[in-house]
């Protein structure tokens, strides 16, 4: 497939999940971006490979936000599944989003495409278990929680010697208490540096995930806020944004690793706050040997719009790509 200029309109269904912004492209325009045949994860790859430009100019400057993640709906392989999803950001593409995933089941009942209840997501992770619940109300059974590495210890660039996790549940993540900041607005420029420094280290360290995957999310884990909680984090994200909400693919990996260590029984609530105070409530449950999280929260529409790209306009693909503010601590 050759890559190919975008159409000049698009229909588009915005949301948020607790304060993270979702672009589901609903135009009948995106079925002429993938293979007709083939698995969610091929259609993710095509698409990958013959419309970068295109996924910049849906999620980034200047028309999308900071940490948009793009949906693509696309039709599934598995005859289990009544869809299949593509997510992508401004930098690439992912396997599985969980706000995303949340938002995708909130607009598709505002659509009307879906009754309340239980549908199969084919994802390029897996097959994930989606409820809406009616209303802003959205729940997903992620793929299974795996920890590949307990215990691990990285030097930044500062000289602190940070301890975490690698765990993954579609995305890949080090999971740290152990970064000595407090996890409050007033110190994301902070949490922001610390994370960064964390995910130069692991690099450095030549730490991978499986297939010699980049650890690209990073999780600073502290108290909550509120007492009725159980944590609060902070999630640095592949583009270099932190997640509004509470990070649905994180907490999946995160209930899996503190199930692992007995700190969590199956089936045990695990109420896991944001930065910005929403709260996801996650659980796990057992099958066979795999560990399986599941993620509760909610989204809100936001618009509905077409999104334009005039052949005139200079940024008619995006803004060029810019450098990315890290700060080393």
């Amino acid at each position: 497939m050759n890559a190919s200029p975008p159409p000049s309109r698009l229909r588009v269904v915005d949301s948020h999940t607790l304060g993270e912004p979702t672009r589901v492209v609903v135009d009948p325009a995106t079925a002429a971006w993938f293979p007709a045949r083939g698995s969610v994860r091929e259609k993710r790859d095509a698409f990958a490979r013959d419309h970068a430009p295109l996924r910049r100019a849906l999620v980034g400057d200047p028309r999308g936000a900071e940490a948009m993640v793009g949906v693509i709906p696309v039709p599934p392989a598995d005859p289990a599944c009544r869809f299949g999803a593509v997510y992508f950001n401004r930098v690439g593409s992912l396997d599985m989003c969980g706000h995303a995933t949340i938002g995708l089941a909130v607009t598709l009942g505002h659509l009307g495409w879906i009754e309340p209840g239980r549908f199969l997501l084919e994802t390029p992770a897996g097959v994930v278990a989606v409820t809406w619940h009616g209303g802003a109300d959205a729940s997903f059974e992620n793929v299974p929680a795996r920890r590949t590495a307990r215990g691990v210890a990285v030097t930044c660039a500062d000289g602190r010697v940070v301890t975490g996790d690698i765990a993954t549940s579609g995305l890949w993540f080090f999971i740290t208490s152990d970064h000595g900041e407090p996890i409050e607005p007033a110190a994301l420029p902070r949490l922001s540096a610390r994370a960064w420094a964390i995910r130069r280290a692991l690099e450095a360290a030549g730490r991978r995930g499986d297939g010699g995957a980049a650890i690209d999310h990073v999780v600073l884990l502290g108290p909550p806020a509120d007492p009725a909680n159980d944590a609060r984090n902070f999630v640095l994200c592949p583009d270099g944004a932190f997640d509004r909400s509470p990070c649905g693919t994180g907490t999946s990996a995160l209930v899996g690793c503190l199930h692992e260590d007995g700190r969590l029984a199956a089936g045990e609530p695990w109420r896991q706050e944001s930065i910005l105070g929403g709260v996801y409530v996650a659980s796990v449950r057992r099958d066979g040997g795999a560990i399986v999280p599941t993620v509760a929260g909610r989204a809100w529409i936001t618009a509905e719009s077409v999104v334009a790209f005039a052949a005139d306009d200079p940024y008619r693909l995006g803004l060029p790509a810019l450098p990315r503010q890290e700060q080393v601590p």
